[in-house]
C-alpha cells in the first residue's frame, strides 16, 4: 500500500478493523510485485542472482516493455556472463556502438548463438523485443535451438514456439505474437529457461545460473509477423500402412536329452562398496574469519519479501546478530555485511548491493561466507545452496543444512546448487541458507520469535563448526 493515497489506506484499515478481519501486511522486494503475482517467484529469484534489477525507485515495473538490448543483458547474466572475465568480441551489427553499455551483453549473446539480428543486418538494440523474439532467444540459450528447425511451421518462429512448449519454457506466460514483451513476461521466460538448464529434478527453488552454452542454430533473423493466437503444433505423421509379414513356419528342434549339471555350492561374494571420495583436510593458519551476510537491505533497493507481519531484511539480521557471538565464543572472527538492523549495504541497485556483499568478504580475505535469507512461495522448510563450481561449497552447505534442520526441526528441503550472485562473486567457500518460508504460518512462527531465531543461530554456528571439524562449545 506504499504507493496508494494515504486516505485510501486509512479508509481500508478502518473497514478491516470494523469487519474484524485479520490484516496481513505484505512488504515486497519490489513494491509493485505482489507475492500473489504469477511471476513473483521468477522476479524474486532473478533479482537475487543479479539477473534483473528494479527501476531505482523500489519498483520493478512489470508492465513496462523491454528493449532488445535490455533483454540481452538479462539473458547474458542468466547464462553466467561476468564482466571480470568476458572479453567482448567484434559484432557484425552496424547499429551497436562499441561504447554502448549493452555492447558486452550483445556480444556475449551473439558469440554463444542466442541472437542473430534482423533481416537487414542490424540488431536494433533500442527496439522493443517481441514475445516471439524473446522466446526464440531463450530457446537458443537453452541449447535446443537446433531442435526447433525440425519442428517448423508456417511462420519463422513456429519451430521455436513448439520447442518452447515441449520444454516448458512458456509456463506461466501467454504468447502475444508481435506484441512487445513486458518485464513480467521476460522475467518468467528467462526464469523458465534457467529451470530447464538445471536438468531433471529442477524445481522452482532451483532457479540458478545455467552456464549452458547452446549450439548455434542456423541463423534465423528476428522478424516481426502478424499476430496469431497460439503456436501451431507440429502435426504427427500418420503411420505407413504396410502389412505385417507372416512368420516363416519352422520346426522347433527337440531339446537334447542331457542331464542338467548341479550347481557348485559357492558362497555369493558381497559387492564391493564404492568408496566415497576423501575430502582434503582444511588447513587454515591462525583465526578463521567468517563473513555473515544478513540478506537484503532495510529500505531503498534490495528489500526482502514480507508476510505474516514479518520482513525478511529484519529476520535475516536478527538471526545473523545471534550467530556472531556464538561463533566468537568458538574462536572464530566474524564480520557482518550489515552491522545494524537499519543498515543498507548499497542504495544504488540490487546488483550493486549483491556485489558489494561479496566485495566485503573478498577484501577482508575471509575463509567462509554465509548469506542468510527467508524463502517465499507457499511451501515450508529449510534449504541451503552452494555454487556448483565450488569444490568445497557442497561440504559447507551439507554441514549447515544438517545442523539447522536438526536444531530447528522444519522440513529438510535439501542441499541445492545455485548461481546466486553472492555465491558467484565470493572467492572463498560460500553458502546461502534459506531459513524458512516467511509466508508459511508454521515457518513464520519460528522465524518471528526470539527463541526461534536463536535456534537458527545455534544450527548455523554448529554447522560452521562441523565444516571446520571443530567441536561446538
Amino acid at each position: 500500500m506504499q504507493n496508494r493515497n494515504k486516505s485510501v489506506a486509512v479508509a481500508l484499515l478502518l473497514v478491516l478493523l470494523i469487519l474484524a478481519l485479520p490484516l496481513q501486511a505484505l512488504g515486497l522486494e519490489f513494491i509493485d510485485v505482489p507475492i500473489t503475482a504469477s511471476y513473483y517467484k521468477a522476479v524474486d529469484k532473478l533479482s537475487n542472482v543479479g539477473v534483473i534489477q528494479g527501476r531505482g525507485d523500489g519498483a520493478f515495473a512489470p508492465g513496462d516493455n523491454t528493449t532488445r538490448a535490455e533483454f540481452c543483458a538479462f539473458l547474458a547474466r542468466a547464462n553466467g556472463y561476468n564482466a571480470n572475465y568476458y572479453e567482448p568480441k567484434e559484432l557484425p551489427f552496424p547499429d551497436v556502438d562499441i561504447e554502448s553499455w549493452a555492447y558486452p551483453y550483445i556480444s556475449f549473446c551473439y558469440e554463444n548463438g542466442y541472437i542473430n539480428g534482423m533481416e537487414d543486418g542490424k540488431f536494433c538494440p533500442g527496439n522493443y523485443v517481441t514475445d516471439e523474439q524473446a522466446v526464440k532467444m531463450v530457446v537458443c540459450s537453452s541449447g535446443v535451438g537446433d531442435e526447433s528447425l525440425t519442428k517448423v511451421g508456417p511462420k519463422w518462429y513456429s519451430g521455436y514456439l513448439n520447442v518452447a512448449q515441449k520444454y516448458n519454457l512458456l509456463n506461466g506466460t501467454r504468447i502475444r505474437v508481435s506484441n512487445s514483451a513486458n518485464r513480467a513476461f521476460v522475467a518468467q521466460v528467462v526464469y523458465n529457461a534457467m529451470l530447464v538448464g538445471g536438468g531433471p529434478g529442477s524445481s522452482a527453488q532451483d532457479a540458478v545460473n545455467v552456464g549452458n552454452t547452446g549450439v548455434r542454430p542456423t541463423p534465423v533473423p528476428d522478424k516481426t509477423e502478424e499476430p496469431e493466437e497460439a503456436p501451431e503444433p507440429t502435426p504427427t505423421p500418420k503411420p505407413t500402412e504396410t502389412a505385417t509379414p507372416k512368420p516363416t513356419a519352422t520346426a522347433t528342434p527337440k531339446p537334447t536329452e542331457t542331464a542338467t549339471p548341479k550347481p557348485t555350492a559357492t558362497a555369493t561374494a558381497k559387492p564391493t562398496a564404492t568408496p566415497k571420495p576423501t575430502r582434503k583436510p582444511i588447513k587454515i593458519e591462525g583465526t578463521i574469519l567468517v563473513v555473515l551476510d544478513p540478506g537484503h537491505n532495510y529500505d531503498t533497493t534490495d528489500t526482502g519479501a514480507s508476510a505474516n507481519g514479518l520482513k525478511e531484511q529484519d529476520i535475516t539480521y536478527l538471526i545473523a546478530s545471534k550467530v556472531k557471538p556464538l561463533l566468537e565464543r568458538n574462536g572464530f572472527q566474524v564480520i557482518m555485511t550489515r552491522n545494524s538492523l537499519t543498515e543498507n549495504v548499497s542504495e544504488e541497485s540490487v546488483s550493486d548491493s549483491l556485489k558489494k556483499r561479496a566485495d566485503i568478504a573478498n577484501e577482508a580475505g575471509a575463509d567462509l561466507f554465509l548469506s542468510i535469507h527467508c524463502n517465499a512461495g507457499g511451501a515450508s522448510g529449510t534449504e541451503t545452496y552452494y555454487y556448483d563450481k565450488s569444490d568445497e561449497g557442497i561440504y559447507l552447505a551439507e554441514a549447515i543444512q544438517e545442523k539447522v534442520v536438526e536444531v530447528v526441526g522444519l522440513q529438510d528441503r535439501g542441499v541445492r546448487t545455485a548461481g546466486f550472485a553472492v555465491l558467484r562473486y565470493t572467492e572463498m567457500v560460500a553458502a546461502l541458507l534459506e531459513t524458512g518460508f516467511i509466508d508459511a504460518e508454521k515457518d513464520a512462527a519460528i522465524l518471528g520469535s526470539t527463541s526461534g531465531q536463536q535456534l537458527y543461530a545455534e544450527g548455523i554456528a554448529k554447522g560452521i563448526c562441523a565444516y571446520f571439524n571443530k567441536e561446538y562449545q
